[in-house]
């Protein structure tokens, strides 16, 4: 049937299109940045914490009360039970705010809201609790936002420990090289990452907030704001550093809860198509992670209907060689030194069930990614996800009913069945 033979083709051309897109956004050439300046400007940082340890938000509290900055305000706002409210620091510097919300509606979303609302900054910064930055930190931001709306900053992973920590530190530089500084100079529309963003009062107050009960409530505004012609810049010179996972339970799971805000929004995303080529490659950018696996997961399903639909062997010979030597060319091009089999087989497993799962809006529970290693139990190094199992099997069968009438399309599902499991 050549119309599924051209439909796989087609998953194999979309998924290699946005890894080679990558590629060749990369540059290691920084941005050139005017020297920041003092503002009278008031800023509001903002940071919704839910189950930190208190020794974490102790030490966001140190690095946030020694900013160079003239008038700034920090509001902590947490939706923990009263009892863990309770041991969180109960001394801070008078600018600083630590506030329980009794009703913790709307998820991270609600919280960032309910902080908005009280904040008196003429801007406002959302951090995650485990950022930390520079005495100079508001003065970029503030410099930024002079010319923009809003601004994403860019993130490093400091004192990366095991293999995995590495390997993420890696793909968060790959990431602000490409799909941050790479996408920012060719005027391509940039997203928040959730972890340090900046808007301005009137912008925020222009789009109506944030958008309550999304998981990737990151996501979401960003689209709200392309949609809307407000201009988002990328700061490269204003850094913030932030924390790995350190174990790949922890990696898996947020990289499921990132497809999953993706799935969800995907409705959403298409409305961007109507702004022409930049806003086809922004609803790219905001389904990478159901496009990484597109590919192998169509093909998991013309197996299991090989009785139904024929396909040639030729076409899937022909797509998973041009996936694959875009793959290598994108390895090449990230210069990652670190590298396990576990990242592609996880992420592989994470991006399908959570971008899935967000499609048909299954329910979801929010896990906050561990900052604080709190005993050896907790690395789970021979940790299996049962999703990279299921899919694992899934693919199996496949290959079984495939392989009467199928048998190279049998051979390949069963080959991709074997390295879902290299885990660990």
């Amino acid at each position: 049937m050549l119309f599924i033979d051209v439909l796989i083709l087609t998953f194999a051309l979309i998924s290699s299109l946005w890894i080679l897109l990558q590629s060749l956004y990369y540059t290691e050439t920084p941005l050139k940045c005017e020297g920041h300046t003092s503002s009278n400007r008031k800023a509001s940082i903002i940071v919704a914490i839910k189950n930190e340890p208190p020794k974490v938000i102790e030490e966001l509290i140190e690095n946030l009360s020694n900013l160079n900055y003239e008038d700034y305000e920090v509001i902590i706002v947490s939706d923990d039970s009263e009892e863990a409210f309770n041991l969180l620091p109960k001394v801070y510097p008078a600018n600083f705010r630590l506030i329980r919300r009794d009703k913790p509606l709307g998820r991270k979303a609600g919280a960032l809201n309910f902080a908005s609302n009280i904040a008196k900054g003429d801007f406002l910064v959302y951090l995650d609790s485990e950022a930390r930055v520079d005495r100079d930190f508001l003065k970029g931001v503030s410099h930024h936002l002079s010319s923009s709306d809003a601004v994403s900053l860019r993130l490093k992973v400091r004192s990366p420990l095991n293999k995995l920590q590495k390997l993420y530190a890696e793909m968060t530089e790959f990431s602000m090289n490409s799909l941050f500084r790479g996408r920012f100079i060719r005027n391509l529309p940039i997203f928040p990452n959730g972890s340090a963003f900046a808007i301005t009062r009137d912008a925020l107050n222009r789009i109506g907030g944030w958008k309550e009960n999304k998981v990737a409530e990151d996501l979401e505004i960003g689209i709200r704001m392309y949609l809307k012609g407000l201009r988002v810049s990328y700061a490269d010179d204003v850094l913030v550093t932030t924390l790995a996972p350190y174990s790949w339970r922890d990696f898996f799971e947020q990289m499921k809860r990132w497809a999953y805000g993706s799935g969800e929004l995907f409705p959403y995303s298409l409305s961007m198509i109507r702004k022409g080529i930049r806003g086809i490659e922004g609803t790219l950018y905001a389904n990478q992670w159901g496009i990484y696996p597109l590919l192998l997961v169509g093909l998991l399903v013309l197996g299991l209907l090989s009785g139904l639909l024929r396909s040639s062997p030729f076409y899937w010979l022909a797509s998973l060689s041009t996936f694959l030597v875009i793959t290598f060319v994108f390895s090449l091009r990230s210069k990652t030194r670190e590298y396990d089999m576990r990242i592609p087989a996880l992420t592989i497993s994470a991006f399908s069930v959570g971008y899935f799962s967000g499609l048909i809006r299954l329910k979801f529970k929010w896990k906050v990614t561990p900052k604080i290693v709190n005993s050896i139990k907790d690395v789970d190094s021979d940790w299996i996800p049962i999703e990279a199992n299921v899919l694992s099997f899934l693919f199996f069968v496949s290959g079984l009913v495939s392989l009467s009438n199928q048998p190279f399309q049998a051979i390949i599902l069963f080959i991709i069945s074997i390295l879902l499991l290299i885990i660990p």
